[in-house]
């Protein structure tokens, strides 16, 4: 088997999409004893039900009965389900020139107003936990427009290259790899059949519940649109973080008794890299190595045990000083707080939590 084929993250927007979009490809890395993941942003909210689901929509809601049409068709598929949580549905209305947009009453919450970072970051917490060998995702159009396929290939994009894995799209002609449908068909046919709520299978064509009649995709082409980098290429950039972090370091040491530009420089120097490669890369790695770079500088030239002074001298270059107090205490406490801090979809977490006990106390 192709190692990047081993564990595989499927990132989509929302139920059915995983089938419809990449149902050949699933189907196939699990069979072929690999290790599918699908990641679903939404539950398809906003999404038009057929006549027949009704009622348990009225029931439970449009989004639980499309839950649990979602895991049976991971089940059909052989796939295993990861939810990303803190964005809705968008909905989507068809524009003049063929190409499908949000809602007009899109809520804020819906993905197609999520900022693209925020979007990766929830996906690296996936990442972290799966440890893909390679990510698929829709391709730049999101397949036909789709504002929330859109953002999820943008946040795929920008998660991979946080994390240094293959990206592949899906393409309309032949790419890089290709997965017949022939091979797993009856798996695919059984995980559509399950979206009854959207669509029927009706002979070779899938019928939506809009009226839209398409052809299965006898063949599902993929693109590889980001590589992997080479090993060296992540070291440097480990490395020249941790230069950077040991040159703010040394210059604020030596010049933060200078009251009150230098103690103030040095500070936002320290507090900006520190706390701006955690916010810019969402990487702890990256960030450690800033810390590591600050840090030990202050506690290799700064800190004076014996009280002798640095380097055996009579001064002290960090005397028990208000500044010389500042520059020990303060890049150690940002340090530990960036390392900490919670990553996005921690916090959204929180937020939904908070949400719910607040409504709870209410009732």
């Amino acid at each position: 088997m192709d190692p990047r084929l081993e564990r595989v993250l499927f990132v989509h927007a929302h139920p059915d999409d995983e089938t419809l979009s990449t149902g050949a490809a699933i189907a196939t890395v699990a069979a072929g004893g690999g290790d599918p993941v699908v990641v679903t942003f939404t539950l398809g909210e906003r999404g038009e039900v057929r006549e027949e689901r009704l009622v348990d929509v009225e029931h439970v809601g449009v989004g639980e009965v499309r839950r649990a049409e979602l895991e049976g068709a991971l089940r059909a598929l052989g796939a295993r389900g990861r939810r990303i949580h803190g964005w809705d549905d968008s909905g989507m209305a068809w524009h003049a020139s063929g190409i499908a947009g949000a809602a007009p009453d899109a809520p804020p919450t819906s993905m197609s107003k999520a900022d693209p970072d925020d979007l990766a970051d929830a996906l690296g917490v996936v990442i972290e936990e799966v440890d893909p060998t390679s990510i698929v995702t829709y391709d730049v159009d999101g397949g036909y427009g789709h504002p929330d396929h859109v953002a999820a290939h943008h946040a795929a994009v920008i998660a991979a290259r946080r994390y240094d894995l293959p990206l592949y799209v899906r393409s309309k002609r032949a790419g890089d790899v290709a997965f017949p449908l022939a091979p797993v068909r009856d798996r695919v046919v059984a995980a559509l059949g399950e979206h009854r709520s959207q669509l029927t299978v009706e002979g070779d064509d899938v019928l939506h519940v809009g009226g839209q009649r398409r052809a299965l995709d006898e063949v599902e082409h993929y693109t590889l649109i980001e590589t992997r980098p080479r090993r060296r290429i992540r070291w440097g950039l480990r490395v020249g973080t941790l230069l950077a972090g040991a040159i703010v370091g040394t210059v604020g040491t030596f010049s933060h008794q200078q009251v009150p530009w230098g103690i103030a420089l040095s500070l936002l120097a320290a507090l900006g890299l520190i706390v701006g490669v955690r916010a810019a890369s969402g990487s702890r790695q990256l960030t450690f190595a800033a810390v590591l770079g600050v840090l030990g500088v202050v506690a290799l030239v700064a800190i004076d045990p014996l009280g002798r002074g640095a380097f055996g001298t009579e001064r002290a270059i960090v005397p028990a000083n208000l500044p010389g107090w500042l520059w020990t205490i303060v890049p150690a406490v940002a340090s530990f707080v960036a390392l900490a801090w919670p990553d996005a979809e921690a916090m959204r977490r929180i937020r939904m939590a908070s949400t719910t006990a607040t409504e709870g106390d209410r009732k």
